[in-house]
């Protein structure tokens, strides 16, 4: 039997694109810093479990994101310095 692929996956990569693109800390750090739970956040890059929307609008405020690129993956409206680092 085949294993599924996390529900979630796509966001969780544009999580990790997010935390690589616009820091060097790791998960743990990252989460922190934020104010997230780091085992949460664990689950939210390996898309075991879909980060919720007042997370993505704290991250939002803080580093210039869309909703719309971490959900969906549209990088329209994004400033270009952003499009550059995720």
């Amino acid at each position: 039997m085949a294993m599924q692929e996390p529900e979630f996956t796509e966001i969780g990569q544009r999580l990790a694109r997010i935390r690589t693109g616009l820091s060097d800390l790791s998960q743990k750090a990252w989460a922190e810093k934020h104010g997230f739970n780091p085992t949460q956040y664990n689950n939210w890059e390996k898309g075991v479990r879909r980060i919720p929307v007042e997370a993505v609008d704290r991250l939002c405020d803080t580093y210039g994101l869309t909703m719309d690129f971490v959900y969906r993956g549209r990088r329209d409206g994004l400033a270009d310095s952003i499009k550059n680092s995720v």
